[in-house]
């Protein structure tokens, strides 16, 4: 029974990184604008679909395995409800396969109506989604709730126009960010890092953290998870988590032993180490364009709209006055609709010539997947690494 409460935490780990995805920023080269041309990704290892991995999938054929889990939180955050009220619950475990509710049979249908709506209206883009009439609600808003609001007439127009702030290009926002975080000659010279401190994980827990980062696409973070299922892990290696990235492989060691990464799931782990999604941010990007000026708390900043180099939509927010990078929002295209996933970054401080986020928190569209936040006491830049700590995990003995 412990084996398997544990292999559910590493799901929900697992699961917990990242929907924004990037090849890596040693994969692009040159200056990129609004007009430039899409540049193909390197291509990585094929990850399986839920009907290869799971049993009894009917309505979402052609799912990588690493969207069930998130498209289905965000079905149930969508109408406010939990997986036990289409699914089978047995001895506290959810029992996927079993067809015995009838609103797992509606449920289907529902799927049905949305991937059909987004392929004849959307042209095959995920326009509308489970959200889009629930809201939050089991039952759709069908008609707006009584009394409606008062509005007050406009106020009349001004004679005379304020005065506007002419918006910048989109190059001088990305020249602004990378002078504020160093420079060029400052970013190319990082080779490695050292990352300690914090995460919070699924639970909510705060655990200590550990993460090393290789130029161009080499990471490894650790992290223990204490007090689970009753058990004292002190010295307990099934208690300890790995998740490394090493060009286009990846793994994740576990209780459960070691599960390789592909798809979607080594893309999202290798944008969820601290600074893959921080230098060279530009040279992810395809495209970009500015759209505007928004508030984030009490911060102007601008938005600029980009496409990864893998045709991921994304959204990123700058702060005006001192040009960092304040908040990026992915958005992961699935058959039930689009999942956005936010990232925020706080805290700049000054490592080697370089300002760098101390704290970094990712948040998740299923409000009850807490935020996932990490929050760094130590950054080492350019020292020695263990290179054997990017291999294979060595799976752990069976309890």
């Amino acid at each position: 029974m412990k084996r398997s409460i544990l292999k559910l935490i590493v799901l929900s780990l697992l699961v917990s990184t990242p929907f924004v995805i990037s090849t890596g920023p040693g994969n692009a080269q040159g200056s990129r604008d609004q007009n430039s041309k899409a540049i193909s990704a390197p291509a990585a290892p094929a990850e399986k679909t839920v009907e290869q991995v799971g049993k009894n999938i009917q309505v979402l054929k052609g799912m990588p395995q690493s969207q069930l889990y998130p498209a289905m939180r965000f079905m149930a955050a969508s109408l406010g409800f939990q997986c036990g009220s289409c699914h089978v619950i047995k001895n506290g475990f959810i029992d996927a396969p079993v067809d015995d509710k009838p609103e797992k049979q509606t449920a289907r249908r529902m799927i049905k109506m949305v991937a059909e709506i987004n392929k004849t209206l959307g042209e095959g883009r995920p326009s509308v989604s489970c959200y889009t009439c629930h809201q939050g609600h089991r039952l759709p808003q069908s008609a707006p709730a009584l009394p409606l609001p008062f509005i007050s007439s406009r106020p009349p127009i001004a004679s005379t126009p304020g005065p506007t702030s002419a918006l910048p290009s989109v190059d001088e926002v990305w020249n602004k960010y990378l002078a504020a975080i160093g420079g060029k000659a400052a970013t190319d010279r990082i080779k490695n890092c050292v990352v300690k401190g914090t995460t919070t994980i699924s639970g909510g827990q705060v655990v200590a953290y550990e993460a090393e980062q290789s130029a161009p696409d080499k990471g490894h973070e650790s992290f223990a998870i204490q007090n689970l299922t009753g058990r004292n892990c002190a010295g307990d290696s099934r208690c300890e988590y790995e998740r490394v990235v090493n060009g286009q492989q990846g793994w994740l060691k576990s209780g459960g032993g070691v599960q390789e990464l592909v798809g979607e799931q080594l893309a999202d782990q290798r944008l969820s180490f601290p600074f893959f999604g921080i230098l060279k941010l530009k040279d992810q990007y395809s495209s970009s364009r500015l759209s505007g000026r928004d508030k984030i708390d009490d911060r102007d900043v601008y938005v600029v709209n980009a496409i990864r180099l893998d045709n991921k939509a994304e959204r990123l927010y700058f702060d005006v006055e001192s040009g960092l990078l304040i908040r990026r929002i992915g958005y992961a295209r699935t058959l039930i609709g689009t999942i956005p996933q936010q990232t925020d970054f706080d805290d700049y401080r000054e490592v080697g010539g370089l300002r760098l986020p101390f704290t970094i928190t990712m948040s998740f569209a299923d409000p009850s997947s807490l935020p996932i936040v990490r929050k760094f006491t130590e950054i080492k830049l350019n020292v020695p690494l263990e290179e054997s700590k990017f291999d294979k995990p060595t799976p752990n003995a069976a309890p």
